[in-house]
């Protein structure tokens, strides 16, 4: 693997409006269960809150991938981590592993569930439905050079960044600024 997608997410863009949330639940038919979450942090870098977009972050060393006993997991050599749900057998040891809590009970199939990166339309050339219908263009998708990524903590916003699984994921640290829509996109 040379080249890998990551989540690039800029907090100075993200309004709380949840569209990647509602877009990524709507797409999979998830009623309730949610892949993409977004969470809000009070923080002195800013007079509001900061806003960040999460899900399953495709790590480098995906420790899910490690401790399925049923090899459920998989990793692409595009970097995304797919989870086939068909011989899993509710052992939960992913959901306790993965220290981003990225993967989820579904309680309509009793499974692991988990974002994968909307792999069908990444295959035919689409971005993922969560980047599509943010309105701002706080979360896009980047495509980097294994050799060079750097996994990108904030250590003044508390969020869980563990080394050992080298998350895939880039944030734009929150700057004092404007936001603005995406050209095209209409607030809700």
């Amino acid at each position: 693997m040379t080249s890998q997608w990551m989540f690039y997410i800029d907090l100075n863009k993200c309004i709380n409006c949840k569209s990647c949330e509602m877009a990524c639940n709507e797409y999979n038919a998830l009623n309730g269960v949610y892949r993409r979450k977004v969470i809000s942090y009070d923080t002195e870098l800013s007079e509001t809150n900061v806003h960040l977009s999460i899900s399953c972050n495709h790590c480098r060393n995906p420790v899910c991938v490690l401790i399925c006993p049923e090899n459920n997991f998989q990793k692409r050599q595009d970097g995304i981590v797919i989870h086939n749900s068909t011989n899993c057998k509710s052992c939960k040891r992913c959901m306790k592993a993965c220290p981003f809590h990225a993967l989820k009970l579904n309680p309509k199939t009793n499974r692991a569930d988990k974002c994968n990166f909307c792999v069908e339309r990444i295959d035919k050339g689409l971005k993922p439905v969560c980047i599509e219908n943010c309105l701002t263009g706080a979360l896009s998708m980047i495509k980097v050079n294994t050799n060079n990524i750097k996994s990108y903590t904030l250590n003044n916003l508390n969020i869980p960044i563990v080394k050992y699984t080298n998350p895939s994921i880039f944030i734009f640290e929150k700057q004092k600024g404007q936001i603005f829509l995406r050209e095209g996109c209409n607030p809700i």
